[in-house]
């Protein structure tokens, strides 16, 4: 076996001793130093050159003291957030688009002073409503920490999933308590600052969507899929889309931007003299994507694995390795500890984890006997498009299905069928909300394929036993599933003769 995970994914190791150092950092909130130790396990790493077993224990121990530390110094960070009883003169500048609640409007904003990310909640009213990215705000209001929030029978922890996911508190401003102004972004990052220009950038083109004739559900649809902006979709819709099994088409993900990078390398070719520029341009073509979409975390782990896939093609090494996905992982992790406890990174890992390790096993027993002499016709190529699709649906399945029951209590049944429908149509409306920026005249033909999946989508949810709810699994449970899955994997591969021991 340690042959085998050499051999394969030498960086499996250390992505799980990061993961299990930053859960440490996190759970034990370890008051005392960590440097030290981390100085020491290395030094010892570079003692125990001679011995190779030994060093590699040291090197492991070294990462996870790392991952502790990270997760420590991050946590501090944020227990460091005063919160004052007084209300305060704060200059804020929109980084999301506006969704509209009961009694509010809700937005994100950054603050320009330190670049803390606030959920504030502006009074309802028809100024509050024009808000847009990239507007500057004059609040004066008191910043507040998150409020633990009920929940049906399970146990969730608002304010920590908050902070997690990087905001600092939340605010609420009476329409004669805040004012919109222009506001001095010099003491944010370039990164922040270059965040906020692509987000004005892609509120023009949702508002390019709408012009074209985008409306309601199919409006909803459309920002999300192509441009990952999810404050139109309702609850209604975001159901009908979780019972089917296609809630990972709303999600920008490695299909999405898999799909932009084929698409990408057919207008910048693979000539061999020009590959270092066309794959240079390829990489800044999905960064700015990614920025553009907001930088979740599920996009730049994406990102981060088509811009080492995009390096090592210039060596001409096509494959995408599990290797590779450990070394993005690890890079994300590096950056933003908090994203491990991210269900979209969770969900994102796993799924590209159990498609690189599962297919693989489905071609165990084939060679070059079984290749065909002549070329397949085409309803063989249709065939195999559908038995490739169906594959990669059911090995993605058998890797998230344990966490999508964990976290939302549901399986969908009709996944298969789910997914031979809707990514041919995902395909179809990446492609075509490009042309339909372009060529104004193209989208009643985009709008209409998104009302047609919509409509299909909403057929499916209502068919008998269309997804299994209450499967609300333990920890135990999740990690009991995922060993099983390993142990069948050994046995296989054991069987077949591909798994020796040293």
């Amino acid at each position: 076996m340690r042959s085998l995970i050499a051999d394969r994914a030498p960086l499996l190791p250390v992505f799980l001793s990061l993961a299990v150092g930053i859960v440490a950092g996190f759970t034990l909130k370890a008051s005392i130093t960590l440097l030290p130790f981390l100085i020491g396990s290395v030094v010892l790493a570079l003692c125990l050159h001679r011995r190779a077993r030994a060093q590699s224990v040291a090197i492991l121990l070294s990462v996870a003291l790392l991952g502790m530390l990270l997760a420590t110094r991050q946590s501090q960070t944020a227990n460091q957030r005063v919160y004052d009883e007084h209300s305060r003169e704060f200059q804020a500048v929109v980084v999301s688009e506006c969704v509209e609640k009961p009694r509010s409007i809700a937005v994100d904003v950054l603050l320009a002073t330190s670049g803390q990310k606030l959920k504030c909640y502006l009074e309802k009213n028809e100024r509050s409503r024009e808000l847009k990215p990239g507007d500057g705000l004059f609040l004066c209001t008191r910043v507040r920490p998150f409020d633990n929030r009920p929940s049906s029978g399970v146990a969730f922890d608002f304010p920590l999933y908050m902070q997690r996911q990087g905001y600092a508190g939340q605010c609420y401003a009476s329409d004669k308590h805040w004012s919109r102004k222009k506001v001095s972004l010099k003491n944010l990052s370039i990164l922040e600052r270059s965040r906020v220009r692509f987000l004005r950038i892609r509120h023009g083109l949702l508002e390019r969507y709408r012009l074209l004739g985008a409306k309601d559900d199919g409006y909803a649809v459309l920002a999300a899929m192509t441009l990952g902006d999810k404050s139109a979709l309702d609850r209604e819709l975001r159901d009908v889309y979780s019972v089917t099994g296609a809630s990972h088409v709303l999600a920008l993900s490695g299909l999405h931007l898999g799909m932009l990078y084929m698409l990408l390398s057919f207008f910048t070719g693979s000539c061999r003299r020009r590959r270092l520029w066309s794959q240079a341009l390829l990489v800044l073509g999905i960064w700015a994507f990614a920025m553009l979409v907001g930088l979740p975390v599920s996009v730049v782990r994406s990102a981060t694995m088509i811009s080492l896939f995009a390096i090592f093609s210039l060596g001409y090494r096509q494959n995408l390795s599990f290797n590779v996905l450990c070394l993005a992982a690890i890079v994300i992790l590096l950056q933003n500890p908090y994203a491990l406890y991210d269900v979209g990174f969770q969900l994102s890992f796993v799924s590209v984890a159990s498609i690189l390790l599962l297919l693989p096993l489905a071609d165990i027993d084939k060679g070059d006997s079984l290749k065909p002499a002549v070329e397949p016709s085409i309803p063989r190529r249709v065939a195999s498009v559908i038995g490739s699709c169906l594959a990669v649906s059911l090995a993605a399945q058998v890797g998230v299905a344990p966490l999508i029951a964990y976290y939302f209590g549901r399986f969908s049944t009709y996944f298969l069928l789910t997914n031979l429908i809707v990514l041919p149509a995902v395909y179809l409306i990446l492609c075509g909300s490009l042309l339909m920026l372009v060529l104004p005249v193209a989208a009643p033909i985009v709008l209409w394929v998104v009302d047609a999946l919509n409509h299909i989508l909403s057929l499916m949810s209502r068919l008998p036993l269309s997804s299994i709810n209450d499967l609300h699994l333990s920890v135990a449970q999740v990690v009991m599933w995922y060993v099983a899955v390993a142990a069948l994997c050994g046995a296989l591969l054991v069987w077949k003769g591909r798994w020796h021991w040293d």
